[in-house]
């Protein structure tokens, strides 16, 4: 299952009130999904949906149910008696400070739950069945769910145990480029690097773990990398992506040597790109790249700076570039800013492509 797919049977898992253990190599994206969640749930359900976030295997049996603390009960023989009583667990409380009580619902997260040790294993899993923990339950309405690695991946996964694997859906995430595509194009991240993982998804997401250790390219480190860039831009007074040894020297240690040296090749093409100025002006007379990738580039571009007011002369440079260039443009640019397709120009556009309106629609 793709992570676009997750983010569509999310309301299903919750209704069911099912613990969901997604898993993949590193770096797909997983709990960024997860998080996203109770927002997607909050509106849906118009109600107030939490989450909390745990780190697997910094957890321990006591931190899972609490500690165990002396408190004073007074008995029927009217004396005072020292009684043992488990405090609740630290992540009762969400990030915002509020317990888990004062929510409508929500989810309870553990990242990288393939780490844990067993024990701990135990106790969430018995949580995740239902969501029991020692002495406590949760609240109604929260569910426990799970992220984690593969046991091939080299990410220190420790042992599963098979009566927890039988108490919860697991589900193996797939690679997909339209799913990154979707993200990328309302989180910031920037053309260059929009346009550079869409033709070495072979890079991006590779099928297996490198032989040797070191820094590699996933979407993680690459979307890492991407920001590292555009700070590295706006010091430098938004001159466009550096590709001084140095710069590229640190993003190499993000996304490994053979990645850096690709993704620079765009960042050097970028700067023989027209400028959106001279598009805007002239859209008919403007340089039209020739090769494949510097007119995905283009696009990659024109998709993440177009808005209502210009939308009419890019539309006229877009549509000098083939067809299937088209499609690339408008999804992209419409997850950005839907309304660009109230545009006349864009509405116009669209109806001469049936092709085009069909692919928004399936990515919407």
């Amino acid at each position: 299952m793709n992570l676009s797919s997750v983010l569509k049977r999310i309301p299903y898992w919750y209704a069911a009130q099912k613990c969901v253990y997604i898993k993949s190599a590193p770096g797909r994206g997983k709990t960024t999904v997860f998080v996203e969640a109770s927002t997607i749930l909050s509106k849906l359900l118009n109600k107030n949906i939490g989450n909390v976030i745990i780190n697997g295997p910094l957890l321990t049996p006591a931190d899972s149910i609490g500690y165990l603390v002396p408190k004073s009960r007074k008995g029927s023989d009217g004396m005072e008696h020292l009684e043992s009583q488990y405090t609740d667990p630290f992540w009762f409380r969400t990030a915002e400070g509020k317990r888990l009580d004062e929510y409508d619902g929500g989810i309870i997260i553990v990242d990288e739950a393939d780490k844990m040790d067993a024990d701990t294993k135990k106790v969430i899993g018995e949580a995740a069945l239902s969501r029991r923990l020692g002495p406590h339950t949760l609240p109604p309405g929260w569910v426990v769910w799970m992220a984690g690695n593969r046991s091939q991946d080299r990410s220190g996964s420790t042992k599963e145990l098979d009566h927890l694997i039988n108490r919860r859906i697991e589900i193996d995430i797939t690679d997909d480029v339209a799913s990154w595509n979707e993200w990328a194009a309302v989180n910031g991240v920037s053309p260059i690097t929009m346009a550079f993982a869409n033709q070495n998804p072979h890079i991006v997401w590779p099928e297996k773990m490198p032989e040797k250790q070191g820094p590699w390219c996933t979407p993680r480190s690459l979307v890492e990398a991407d920001r590292f860039l555009q700070v590295v831009s706006k010091l430098n007074g938004d001159s466009g992506f550096p590709d001084d040894t140095l710069t590229m020297e640190e993003v190499q240690g993000m996304i490994g040597a053979g990645a850096v040296s690709q993704l620079f090749a765009f960042v050097r093409l970028d700067r023989e790109m027209p400028k959106f100025e001279v598009i805007i002006k002239d859209p008919m007379a403007a340089k039209l790249p020739d090769k494949p990738d510097a007119q995905m580039l283009v696009c990659y571009n024109l998709a993440h700076r177009v808005d209502y007011n210009t939308a009419e002369p890019v539309i006229k440079y877009v549509d000098r570039l083939p067809k299937e260039f088209a499609v690339t443009f408008a999804q992209t640019a419409c997850r950005r800013d839907y309304s660009l397709l109230r545009h006349p120009a864009v509405n116009s556009w669209s109806m001469r492509n049936s092709s085009l309106m069909a692919a928004i629609a399936l990515n919407k």
